[in-house]
């Protein structure tokens, strides 16, 4: 079966020269760090109105599992971040 897998993955994958590859890392994105400070901050966020909404109600929330009152404030939210 690994034989199998092998010569799969050598007729579909083709191999890229060394000498093609640049630098190492690869980088993902130029603003790769601003992305992550955003994505942590939109988090921070979803984390405080979820723990608002669950002392409110009592029980620990989801976002899935918001009304949709809930789930409008919790965007209005993240659109300001």
């Amino acid at each position: 079966m690994r034989d199998v897998d092998r010569l799969l993955l050598t007729e579909t994958v083709p191999e890229v020269p060394a000498e093609e590859i640049g630098e190492f890392p690869l980088p993902v994105a130029e603003d790769w760090d601003v992305l992550v400070s955003k994505a942590e901050k939109m988090t921070d966020v979803i984390d405080r109105h979820l723990d608002f909404e669950s002392k409110l109600q009592g029980r620990e929330l989801r976002p899935n599992t918001l009304c949709p009152e809930q789930k409008v404030s919790l965007v209005s939210d993240l659109t300001a971040v």
